[in-house]
């Protein structure tokens, strides 16, 4: 072999190397990032009460996931609490089953909720119903736990009046999307429909006239027009997302300006939620604001 060889051996095992050493790391990061998305938020639930919102403050509260703050999320239990606790409306996320059942989760793959770990689209609702739920607060009082359908979660806010908010999950079973309204239809429920892939609405708008919401990081002129383009659809924005919330609330009234109605998810704290509705935002999802 020679000394030229010898350089190309050396430098492909070098590459190899490296490319094992940082797909290592790659792993070893997704692991931890995995670790702390599956911990549990220390939640506290407040009400409004202690806010300095009063009675002529045009706003309502939404369930994020059910009432997650004391049930597992995106579980019957959770949507029962948030009955009880009496929101005016439940929020889920919504996948179908590779047998063609509507159930209610937020992540695609079963791993952080559930004691073995399935990929929801492609199981059978038979599948999914043998696993249970590990994880969420308060799971010590609900064992055997098993997966909320969409059928439930329509029946439950018909039980408690609430309006139902389905977030349309990853782009996908746009075919099916009648289904969705068959059930919503099925319980004579109240209900608006959620997306962050705008083509989703899109197609969602042709086969109802229910009130839509494109979900974004941040609002922006562009996320604006798209919501104008379609009927009856506004924007629900991260409240967390300093640019939504900086230069009083700029971003927020520049929607309303143009005309479209704005929502807001993952909100948390009173001295936030005064400052969005102040700044025109009726509809709050959050995972522990009561009334």
């Amino acid at each position: 072999m020679n000394i030229k060889n010898i350089i190309a051996l050396g430098t492909t095992a070098t590459a190899v190397i490296g490319a094992g050493i940082y797909g290592g790391l790659k792993i070893a990061k997704g692991v931890e990032w995995f670790k702390n998305y599956s911990k549990l938020i220390p939640y506290t639930v407040q009400s409004v009460k202690d806010s300095n919102l009063t009675n002529d403050d045009d706003y309502v509260l939404t369930a994020h996931r059910g009432f997650r703050a004391v049930a597992p999320e995106d579980t019957l239990p959770a949507y029962e609490e948030a009955g009880k606790a009496g929101y005016w409306g439940a929020e889920c996320d919504t996948y179908r089953t590779r047998d063609g059942v509507w159930i209610v989760h937020h992540d695609p793959v079963t791993t952080r909720m559930m004691d073995k770990s399935r990929v929801i689209e492609l199981s059978s609702y038979d599948e999914l119903l043998g696993l249970t739920y590990t994880n969420g607060h308060n799971i010590d009082k609900y064992p055997y736990l098993r997966i909320c359908t969409l059928e439930d979660f329509f029946k439950t806010c018909a039980k408690y009046g609430m309006t139902c908010t389905v977030e349309l999950k990853y782009n996908r079973n746009r075919a099916h999307y009648q289904e969705i309204i068959d059930l919503q239809k099925k319980y004579g429920v109240e209900a608006s429909y959620i997306a962050f892939s705008f083509e989703d609405l899109v197609d969602f708008r042709k086969i109802t006239d229910a009130p839509l919401y494109y979900l974004v990081e941040d609002i922006t002129d562009e996320a604006i027009e798209k919501a104008k383009s379609l009927e009856n659809c506004g924007i629900s924005y991260n409240c967390n997302d300093e640019r939504n919330t900086d230069n009083d609330c700029a971003n927020i009234k520049k929607a309303h300006a143009a005309g479209v109605t704005t929502a807001t998810w993952t909100c948390d704290s009173l001295e936030l939620m005064e400052k969005l509705v102040r700044a025109g935002t009726r509809y709050i999802t959050t995972n522990c604001i009561t009334y």
